[in-house]
């Protein structure tokens, strides 16, 4: 399993995992049919790697090799796994101080607990060392146990808690 810095190219992948990967993301908190999340979902992913572009964030890809009995070029001997979206130049918002912000972080699922999301998460840690950030930062819904899991393992640590009460 290896990373590297993703391009266009792989927006396809990305933008179809992304709309895997968000039934994960939902909170049971918000009452709203599935469909409703996947459409404005959906509308979101259209402008994102344009946002992408402009706010000068890096795609990071973890690729493995393909396995296949049939000869092939270079460039189709890997298939992407999962992807990690980082905004290296956000501010945290209390402070101002710079951080790495994880905007999104998407593996297949016949590769979760694999390793994929901790390869993601190093190459976002070595970046942002490398950038000289001193702060890595995501959000998750506190449902996804397993998202949880691996951030916590890693390192991450609850800084605020993002709080929601159901107005019926």
């Amino acid at each position: 399993m290896r990373v590297r810095q993703g391009d266009i190219h792989d927006w396809p992948f990305m933008y179809a995992l992304a709309k895997i990967g968000i039934r994960d993301s939902v909170s049971p908190w918000r009452k709203q049919p599935l469909e409703e999340t996947l459409n404005y979902r959906d509308t979101i992913l259209k402008g994102f790697w344009t946002w992408i572009q402009r706010s000068g964030s890096i795609v990071f890809i973890a690729e493995v090799p393909k396995e296949t009995g049939e000869s092939c070029s270079e460039t189709e001997m890997t298939q992407p796994i999962g992807y990690l979206v980082l905004h290296a130049l956000s501010r945290e918002e209390i402070t101002g101080v710079k951080q790495g912000w994880i905007m999104d972080l998407g593996v297949l699922p016949e590769w979760r607990g694999k390793g994929a999301g901790r390869v993601l998460l190093k190459a976002a840690e070595d970046h942002c060392r490398e950038q000289q950030v001193p702060y890595l930062g995501l959000a998750v819904t506190t449902h996804n146990v397993r998202a949880l899991h691996l951030y916590e393992r890693f390192g991450f640590a609850e800084e605020r808690r993002l709080m929601v009460k159901p107005l019926e």
